[in-house]
């Protein structure tokens, strides 16, 4: 990089051609890629510039109390009403939804997981006894189903099925094969029954995704949204109280869709079914999770529902407020720290996972990872190995260089877990950590090899090349984290990072762009477009962004330690533009940080030095080489400093004998 610089000393060309730090990779923003703003701040001891480390993520339904005669509660036929949902999926089959989507059970909820299904027919022991057979069957299937003995369940159901030939008994058979990972048995089970009811094809469509027949799935529920013009679903309340079974097509469409990584599509999906019904959080969690929508537009969709018109007031307040307490933490702090305290304080949900999960996210993206970790640490012990509590608990294990019990959580995941991928990302974590960078990308690709839609993974591979200067092989894994996370600036900003880095400046002004317009509310952004002009040499637009990132520094109320980079930064822009007592004062901001900065100490001599007020300079050194004494670069301005004093010093004599 070629720097013209406009200070005063021709002979410190070595130290005046240090640049602004931009970011080498960390491992911070290997997950929920909504994060980074961190870093932390080295000094390399081969040169003067500064090295900063900047890392940026089954229906339900409500109790039925049993009539008092010795009747048993009918369950709901689910194929009762016929619908022309047909296989060809034409324009004019259009479904014909059942009033109550059926749940796999409607009989009283059990107050013990060891509920006897018979005693909801009271305590005279002979009310069962004038049951005919297939009742009380269907009690055993029940009972043995809320116990988990699926082969019990199963094998009074088929009884009722064989018995009765209902077509109810067929499905609710179906579901049990379902549970027991029988997909092609449940389907095969159901198949003459899709025709004529819509719960049967969403079952079917269920048993296609878990065998990863994507294609096949999507032709049983139609490629496109049969209910987008039946607005009087959504806006009339569900007096049933569970999820409707239209919301619930629509979130597996989507799935369907993102899995065959047609994203834009599935997007639309997860929003129609949060149209349908606000309560379907699997939609919610694949839209937010994934990162499919901006900042911008997450704030926006999730205050558009019509939460009031499909619930009572309680429950849509409640509804709205564990949304919001889930967004990306980086615009509309305010009102999502309030949202989080209503759970707390109105609705005692301070010790639910979620809610502790926020908070974990929010301290994490303002890189107080001490704090964070011990938010994850309580999380985990609640709910051991949660998988969206894990991958921020291994970051911050990262961040605070806790290598023995990195080590310890990854070999507890690789025995229990192995097979999701998680556990192999920690691995690769770890191997991260201690500077193995070839074991590390071995487990990054294990982990996205098992799960090729896990954006953790491949910005983690990417990291373990570009720690290594391999800019184009860090380029291709961040552009395909590009892919995953639509909505997301983080796998923008390190591919502008990587241009950067290699002097590209115009594909690095384009990607930081785009990193600008997806997300105005990391100050990372800014310190890298501030380092991106500085190397245009147009110092005070570099000076600009800086100021501009330390703003939203104090907005979000990082830690200023994790910033010190870019107050090194905008001192540096300074002493370009010649403003030496401006650069002091922010290299003096720098000092007054714990642990003080080497690095800085050493640019404030070189600011007096340049003034040729050389006690001062020699001052700064000497306690500049007092933290580190081994850096040549401040031993060789030191040198010069002394020797520059020594010709003053003769100067002066030569004139007073003249």
């Amino acid at each position: 990089m070629n720097n013209t610089s406009s200070d005063n000393n021709n002979n410190n060309n070595n130290y005046s051609n240090s640049t602004p730090t931009t970011a080498t990779m960390s491992i911070n923003n290997l997950i929920n890629p909504s994060n980074s703003n961190a870093n932390n701040t080295n000094y390399d001891t081969n040169n003067s510039t500064e090295v900063g480390t900047f890392v940026t993520n089954p229906m339900t339904s409500p109790p039925r109390r049993p009539s008092n005669n010795n009747v048993p509660p009918q369950l709901p036929d689910p194929l009762a009403t016929p619908c022309s949902f047909l296989r060809n999926n034409s324009a004019s089959a259009t479904p014909s939804l059942i009033a109550t989507p059926p749940p796999p059970f409607k009989y009283p909820l059990p107050h013990s997981p060891y509920y006897d299904a018979r005693t909801s027919l009271g305590s005279n022991s002979s009310s069962s006894t004038n049951l005919k057979m297939e009742d009380k069957l269907r009690y055993w299937r029940h009972d043995a189903y809320l116990k988990n003995l699926y082969e019990t369940a199963a094998f009074w159901g088929n009884k009722v099925v064989t018995i009765t030939g209902d077509s109810n008994d067929v499905f609710w058979l179906a579901q049990i094969y379902y549970n027991m990972g029988q997909y092609v048995r449940a389907q095969k089970l159901i198949w003459k029954l899709m025709d004529t009811s819509v719960a049967c094809r969403f079952l079917a469509a269920k048993c296609c995704i878990k065998q990863e027949k994507y294609q096949e799935a999507l032709e049983l529920l139609g490629e496109e949204n049969t209910f987008a013009d039946r607005g009087y679903r959504s806006l009339v309340k569900n007096t049933e109280g569970g999820i409707q079974l239209e919301a619930s097509i629509c979130y597996l469409r989507g799935y369907a869709l993102s899995q065959q990584a047609n994203l834009d599509s599935a997007k639309k999906c997860f929003k129609e079914a949060l149209e349908l019904d606000v309560k379907c959080y699997e939609a919610f969690h694949e839209l937010v999770s994934n990162h499919m929508m901006t900042v911008k537009e997450e704030w926006d969709f999730i205050n558009s529902l019509k939460y009031e018109e499909q619930l009572d007031c309680e429950e849509a307040r409640f509804v709205r407020m564990n949304y919001i307490s889930m967004l990306q933490k980086y615009d509309h702090v305010t009102e999502i720290q309030e949202a989080r305290a209503e759970l707390e304080e109105v609705w005692r949900l301070s010790n639910n996972i979620d809610v502790l999960l926020s908070r974990a996210e929010e301290l994490y993206s303002q890189c107080r990872f001490k704090e964070c970790l011990e938010i994850t640490s309580k999380i985990l012990e609640l709910d051991t190995h949660n998988p969206a509590c894990l991958p921020i608990h291994i970051v911050c294990l990262h961040e605070l260089r806790e290598k023995n019990k990195l080590f310890l959580l990854a070999h507890e995941l690789v025995e229990h877990s192995p097979d999701i991928p998680v556990t192999w990302f920690g691995v690769g974590c770890y191997y991260y950590l201690i500077g193995q960078n070839d074991e590390s990308r071995r487990y990054f690709s294990k982990a996205s090899t098992m799960d090729s839609h896990y954006g953790p993974a491949w910005i983690g591979f990417g990291h373990s090349f570009a720690v290594e200067s391999e800019h184009d092989q860090a380029i291709t894994a961040y552009s395909t984290a590009a892919k995953l996370y639509e909505g997301s600036h983080i796998p923008y900003l390190f591919i502008g990072m990587q241009h950067l880095q290699a002097n590209n400046l115009l594909s690095a002004d384009e990607y930081l762009s785009t990193s600008l317009q997806l997300c105005e509310g990391d100050p990372l952004v800014y310190n890298e477009l501030g380092v991106m002009y500085y190397q245009k040499l147009n110092n005070a637009t570099a000076i600009d962004y800086f100021k501009r990132a330390l703003i939203l520094v104090e907005e979000t109320k990082c830690r200023p330690q994790v910033w010190e980079t870019t107050w090194m930064n905008l001192g540096h822009a300074f002493r370009k533009m010649g403003d030496l007592d401006a650069a002091i004062t922010y290299f003096q901001k720098v000092t007054t940080m714990t642990p003080p900065s080497p690095s800085a100490l050493t640019a404030i001599g070189y600011c007096y030095h340049v003034k040729e007020e050389y006690e001062e300079a020699v001052m700064y050194y000497h306690e500049s080489l007092g933290i580190r004494p081994a850096d040549p670069i401040t031993q060789d301005l030191l040198e010069r400093c002394l020797e520059e004093m020594i010709l003053l010093v003769n100067e002066e004599k030569e004139n007073e004998r003249v």
